[in-house]
C-alpha cells in the first residue's frame, strides 16, 4: 500500500542519512531501556565493552576500538545509565560527543522521573533521537562549511599591521627629531674639543722633547764596556735509583700441572660433598614439621561499618580513630570534604582535590603512574553527577566507590585454580603443562619449585621439571638441585639447545610415562631482548601449554606495566596463530618485603586483565599463598 511504501522509504532515507551503526541506552545493571540498530553489526561490540571496559573499571576513557568499530559512551550517574554509540572506525564523525550529550540530556529530562520510580518500559524515543541526530549533523556541516573571506583589514592580523604602521610612522618622526637634536649637540661639543686640543698640543710637544733628552743622558752614563757574567755549569749528581725488577710471586717454583687443576674442579663433586649440598638445600627450602601453607589473611576488619550509623556517629568514630592512629591515607584525602552531608550532587570541583591526593597516595604505594591516573579518571567519571544518599557524607561515598573500583579490578574475570585444572587433566589422560616466564632475577626457578611442591602435597600429583633455560650459565644445575630436593625427575638437554624442542620432548616423555604435571623453566629475559622474546614465543606456540604464568616482583613500580605490555605484545606479534597465546596469570614474588606498598599487584592486573594466581612470601616451599583481594585494598587505602 501507499502508507507501507512511505514507511519503507522513510526508513531507507533514515538509514542512508545516519552514519552510526547503533545507539543503546541501558542501566549499569544491564537492563536495556532503548536501543536502535541502523545496520547489521558483526559480533557483539557492546558486550565486549561491558566485559573489557565497564566491568574492569576503565571508564576514565570514553572511547574504545573493537575492530572494525569504535564505541563511545557517556555515563548518567544520577540515574545509573550508560549511553553507547557504535560506528565504523574508518569514519571521522565529529559530532559523536555532541550527539551523546544531547541524547543524554533529552532522555534524562524526559524519562528521569519514571526511571527513579522503576518504570523502565515503553520508552518511545525514536522520533526524538532522529531529530537530535539531524540537528547534530547540521551543526557539524555548518562548522565544516567554508566562510566568506574577510578583507585583510577586517582580520585581526590586518588590524595589527595597520596599528604597527601607525606606530612605526610615529616612532620615525620621534626618531628624526631626536637625531636632529643629537647632531646639534655633537657639533657644539666638537667645536669645544678642537679648541682644547690646540691649546694642549704645544704643552705635549715640549714634554716629549724633555723626556728624550733625559733618556739620552742615561744611555751615555752606562757605557758599553761592561763584561758579561761567566756562565755556571750545573753538575747533575749520579742517580741512586735502581732499575725496575720483575715481580716474584710467593709459592712453589715448579710449574702448575694439569692434575693439580682437578683439586679445584667442582663439576663432579664427591659423594660426601654432594650429600651435604643436598641436605643444605633441603634445610633451606623444605618446611619443618610445624610449617604449613599460609592461609589468606583475615579480612574481617575491612568493613568498618557493618551496620548503618548516623552521620554524627561516623564522624565521631573517624575523629577518634584519626586521633589514635594519626589518620590513614583515606582520612587525609577526605578531610577537605567530610563536612558535606547527604543528598549532595557531586561535581568535579568537589572530587578533584581529594582524587588528586588519592592519585599521589597510590603512586606512593608503588602503583604505576599511568595506572593511577586511569583509575582516578574512572572514579571521577563514575561519581560526577551522582547524588549522595541521605545521612551519608561525601567521604563515605568516595570511599565506597574506590573500594568497589579496586575490588572490581583485582577480582579475576577468569578464575584460575591450578590444582583443579591439573586434576582434570589427569582424568583426561594428558599432562598439565605450565610455562613460567619473566625478566631476570625475579625468582622463576624457586617459585616454580614452590608450585611443584604445592601440586605434590595438595593434589598428590606426579610432576616433572623441564630445564628450558639453555641461555644462562648454571641454570640447569640450579633447577637440578630443586628437582633433587623435591624428588621429581628433571628433563634437560644441556645448554645451547632449542628450548621449544626440549619442552616438546619433555611433554612427550611425560605423556608416555604418565606424569601428571610438566613445569617448564625458561630463561629470564628483558622485555626489549628480541631474540630471546622470539624464542619464548616459539616455545609457547609450538607446545601450546595449559597455562602461561608471568613471574614478577612485588617491588617494581612503573616497570611492571612496561614488562607485561611488551611480553604480551611480543607473544602476539611473533605468533603464527590467528588467536595468539598471551599471559594467562601472574605469580607475584617477594610479596613479604613490600609491607603496604602492594601497588605492583594492581598495576599488573590492570595492565593484563589477568588474575594473580599466587604470591610468594618467603623462601620455603610452603611460602606460597593465594592473593586476598580485600587485604590489598585495605593496604592501598590504609
Amino acid at each position: 500500500t501507499q502508507s507501507t511504501w512511505g514507511t519503507h522509504f522513510h526508513l531507507l532515507v533514515l538509514f542512508i542519512a545516519i552514519m552510526i551503526d547503533s545507539f543503546s541506552i541501558f542501566t549499569k545493571g544491564g537492563l536495556v531501556l532503548w536501543s536502535k540498530t541502523f545496520c547489521k553489526i558483526k559480533g557483539s561490540p557492546v558486550d565486549s565493552l561491558i566485559k573489557k571496559v565497564l566491568l574492569e573499571e576503565r571508564t576514565g576513557e570514553n572511547q574504545v576500538t573493537f575492530d572494525p568499530y569504535i564505541l563511545k559512551w557517556k555515563l548518567a550517574n544520577e540515574l545509573e545509565l550508560i549511553f553507547v554509540v557504535v560506528y565504523q572506525s574508518i569514519l571521522q564523525l565529529l559530532y559523536i560527543d555532541e550527539l551523546l550529550d544531547a541524547v543524554k540530556n533529552s532522555f534524562c529530562s524526559s524519562y528521569g522521573s519514571e526511571i527513579k520510580q522503576n518504570q523502565v518500559e515503553g520508552f518511545n524515543f525514536d522520533s526524538t533521537f532522529e531529530e537530535i541526530y539531524r540537528q547534530c549533523e547540521e551543526n557539524a556541516k555548518e562548522k565544516k562549511r567554508p566562510r566568506q573571506m574577510k578583507s585583510f583589514l577586517d582580520t585581526k592580523k590586518g588590524q595589527e599591521v595597520l596599528q604597527m604602521t601607525k606606530d612605526e610612522k610615529r616612532d620615525k618622526q620621534v626618531k628624526q627629531k631626536k637625531q636632529q637634536e643629537q647632531s646639534e649637540s655633537e657639533r657644539s661639543e666638537n667645536e669645544q674639543q678642537s679648541q682644547s686640543e690646540s691649546e694642549n698640543s704645544e704643552v705635549d710637544k715640549n714634554s716629549i722633547d724633555e723626556a728624550r733628552e733625559q733618556l739620552r743622558k742615561r744611555m751615555s752614563r752606562t757605557g758599553s764596556g761592561r763584561k758579561a757574567a761567566p756562565k755556571v755549569e750545573k753538575v747533575t749528581p749520579p742517580s741512586t735509583k735502581e732499575a725496575r725488577q720483575p715481580r716474584v710471586w710467593d709459592g712453589p717454583s715448579e710449574t702448575f700441572k694439569k692434575k693439580d687443576s682437578l683439586l679445584f674442579d667442582r663439576s663432579k663433586s664427591k659423594d660426601g660433598d654432594d650429600e651435604a649440598a643436598l641436605n643444605d638445600m633441603r634445610s633451606k627450602f623444605l618446611p619443618t614439621a610445624n610449617e604449613t601453607y599460609q592461609e589468606e589473611d583475615d579480612d574481617s576488619g575491612l568493613d568498618e561499618e557493618e551496620s548503618p550509623r548516623s552521620e554524627s556517629q561516623a564522624n565521631r568514630a573517624s575523629d577518634n580513630g584519626s586521633r589514635r592512629t594519626g589518620g590513614g591515607l583515606f582520612s587525609k584525602l577526605t578531610s577537605q570534604i567530610k563536612n558535606f552531608t547527604g543528598n549532595k550532587v557531586l561535581t568535579e570541583e568537589d572530587l578533584e582535590p581529594v582524587l588528586k591526593q588519592f592519585r599521589t597516595g597510590l603512586m606512593a604505594k608503588n602503583v604505576a603512574t599511568d595506572i593511577s591516573q586511569k583509575l582516578v579518571d574512572s572514579v571521577m567519571t563514575s561519581l560526577v553527577g551522582k547524588k549522595t544518599a541521605s545521612f551519608t557524607s561525601v567521604a563515605a561515598t568516595v570511599k565506597a566507590t574506590l573500594e568497589e573500583s579496586l575490588e572490581r579490578i583485582l577480582t579475576p574475570k577468569r578464575s584460575i585454580d591450578i590444582l583443579a585444572e591439573a586434576l582434570a587433566a589427569k582424568k583426561q589422560g594428558h599432562p598439565y603443562v605450565i610455562v613460567f616466564v619473566g625478566v631476570n632475577g625475579v625468582g622463576k626457578s624457586t617459585n616454580m619449585a614452590k608450585v611443584c611442591y604445592y601440586l605434590k602435597q595438595k593434589g598428590g600429583l606426579s610432576a616433572m621439571i623441564a630445564a628450558c633455560d639453555t641461555f644462562r650459565a648454571g641454570a640447569v644445575e640450579q633447577v637440578k638441585q630443586h628437582a633433587r630436593c623435591l624428588e621429581v625427575p628433571l628433563f634437560e638437554r644441556g645448554y645451547g639447545q632449542d628450548p621449544a624442542a626440549i619442552a616438546k620432548e619433555a611433554v612427550k616423555f611425560a605423556r608416555e610415562n604418565e606424569i601428571n604435571v610438566v613445569l617448564v623453566d625458561t630463561a629470564g629475559r628483558m622485555q626489549d631482548n628480541e631474540p630471546l622474546m622470539r624464542a619464548l614465543s616459539k616455545l609457547v606456540n609450538v607446545n601450546n601449554p595449559d597455562l602461561v604464568l608471568f613471574v614478577g616482583e612485588a617491588l617494581v613500580g612503573n616497570d611492571a606495566v612496561d614488562q607485561l605490555t611488551k611480553f604480551n605484545q611480543s607473544l602476539a606479534d611473533l605468533s603464527t596463530e590467528n588467536e595468539p597465546r598471551l599471559i594467562d596469570g601472574i605469580l607475584l614474588t617477594k610479596f613479604d618485603t613490600v609491607d603496604d606498598k602492594v601497588g605492583a599487584a594492581l598495576s599488573m592486573v590492570y595492565t593484563t586483565g589477568q588474575p594473580i594466581v599466587f604470591v610468594g612470601t618467603g623462601q620455603k616451599y610452603t611460602n606460597l599463598r593465594k592473593l586476598n583481594v580485600k587485604t590489598v585494598i585495605r593496604a592501598l587505602l590504609a
